[in-house]
């Protein structure tokens, strides 16, 4: 069905699908009220909703005939164009958090038929493409904007692997657009008062799909096409917006910023998520930008869950329309975008029905000479020491709570050994200090500022053959 711009049409058939919640009959690809409304904004120029709807349904009648699109759009708004495109052309898109050839190769493998969505060259890749590096159909007159049925499958988005390989997980359409209602709701926004989301997360990792492609299409908000994550660049960006913005980035990227004092004009609000965010650097940044500082609680498996104010609290507040339980060590999550009784990774303490604290994920535990800490907690307090850029402690094998040495690898230009173990015993009980601790350049982190364990497993193989230690 199509009807003009406050309207919809519909598509495609559901594929393989996890937790998904009853929902209604159809959602429209976008909330927007207007058609010359903005819908992503660039430096050069401003993008509405007319020539993205245009864009998308002219795409979706030239993409190749095949049930799964690879979109590795880099752009945001390329990105968003590709998705809509494939929605409508019952296509499910893939969304990897990782673009090595070997990885893509065993997509392809597991996914037969893909093809890769890409604006930009993607090098030795040997999978069939499809490129968004041609004119974009601009049109003219009405546009009708697709409904897109509730039990579609719109993506495959994989976990990012910090606990071990990615693990796929389908997302429907309605859950999708339910979870982004959610999330405004959550924070309470408005589609009477449009503001852009600028992300430093890319939009094929669930986070980023929520909060810089869903939320603003869902909520009539535009979206930032670029994925700046060097502090002037983000800047530059800001100052070319004419509306205010929320910014969706991550503690590693918080970090940066605030280390620069980058001066980020516009802000109206912050949300972070992807990893545990230290209280002493939400208040830096609201006290640097004059913005609340929020982060959000969630899971591939299920989107965003909870959310909280950092500075105000360690208490997170569960989405009005979920519902938690608990028993024993476990704890599930159900309703709203999420569907059914979904079993939560964490280590979690219920406060009351909307209220709960987050102790870490069960994995993270470690025990030595008979005592257990938290790999999440010692992080924190490694990551507090003055001087210290980036760290993390290493634990060959996540999960097992026998014996075993703790290693961390720690970015601190300047600082030796001595004076990080120095800060650390200041921290944490002796018995878990790190032996050894070893002075690195960087750490493998991923886009969204996340440790893969096999990326740091390679990385800490690598570190700690003789030859590449690195001593005071």
């Amino acid at each position: 069905m199509m009807q003009s711009i406050d309207s919809q049409m519909a598509p495609a058939s559901p594929a393989r699908r996890t937790h998904q919640p009853r929902a209604a009959a159809g959602y429209p690809l976008v909330g927007h009220h207007a058609a010359t409304s903005p819908i992503a904004w660039r430096r050069d120029r401003a993008h509405s909703v007319h020539e993205f709807l245009c864009s998308a349904i002219s795409l979706a009648a030239q993409l190749p005939r095949k049930h799964f699109a690879i979109n590795l759009c880099r752009d945001r708004y390329h990105f968003a164009v590709g998705f809509a495109a494939a929605l409508i052309a019952r296509q499910i898109s893939l969304l990897p958090t990782c673009r090595a050839a070997e990885p893509l190769q065993q997509l392809a493998r597991q996914y037969p038929g893909a093809y890769v969505l890409t604006d930009h060259d993607e090098g030795d890749i040997p999978l069939p493409r499809f490129s968004l590096l041609r004119e974009m159909e601009q049109g003219a007159g009405p546009i009708d904007v697709p409904v897109i049925p509730a039990d579609q499958i719109a993506a495959i988005a994989f976990t990012s692997g910090s606990s071990g390989f990615p693990q796929a997980h389908a997302k429907s359409w309605g859950s999708l657009v339910m979870g982004a209602r959610a999330l405004g709701q959550q924070f309470g926004l408005t589609q009477s008062l449009p503001r852009v989301a600028v992300g430093t997360v890319p939009a094929q990792h669930m986070y980023g799909l929520e909060t810089t492609i869903m939320l603003p299409l869902q909520w009539g908000w535009s979206l930032h096409a670029g994925t700046s994550i060097l502090p002037a660049d983000l800047r530059a960006d800001l100052e070319q917006l004419e509306s205010p913005a929320w910014l969706m980035t991550t503690p590693f990227h918080l970090k940066a910023f605030l280390r620069e004092r980058t001066n980020l004009r516009g802000l109206e609000g912050i949300i972070s998520a992807t990893m545990p965010l230290d209280r002493a650097i939400a208040l830096s940044a609201e006290r640097l930008w004059h913005v609340p500082v929020h982060e959000i609680y969630g899971c591939t498996e299920g989107g965003m869950l909870a959310s909280r104010r950092t500075t105000a609290g360690e208490a997170w507040t569960l989405c009005h329309d979920l519902r938690m339980r608990h028993a024993e060590d476990t704890t599930w999550v159900m309703g709203g975008h999420v569907g059914a009784w979904l079993q939560l990774s964490d280590r979690i303490t219920l406060r009351s029905q909307r209220e709960f604290l987050l102790l870490g994920p069960h994995r993270d535990l470690v025990k030595v000479a008979g005592k257990r800490a938290s790999l999440t907690a010692l992080n924190a307090a490694l990551n507090c020491i003055p001087g210290v850029v980036d760290g993390t402690f290493y634990w060959p094998d996540p999960g097992q709570t026998g014996t075993g040495r703790l290693r961390a690898f720690v970015v601190a230009p300047g600082m030796t050994r001595a004076a990080i173990l120095a800060g650390l015993r200041k921290r944490i009980d002796p018995v878990f200090l790190p032996r050894p601790l070893y002075v690195v350049d960087q750490l493998p982190r991923n886009t969204t500022g996340k440790l893969p364990h096999e990326h740091l497993k390679t990385f800490a193989r690598h570190i700690m053959h003789p030859q590449q230690h690195v001593h005071e």
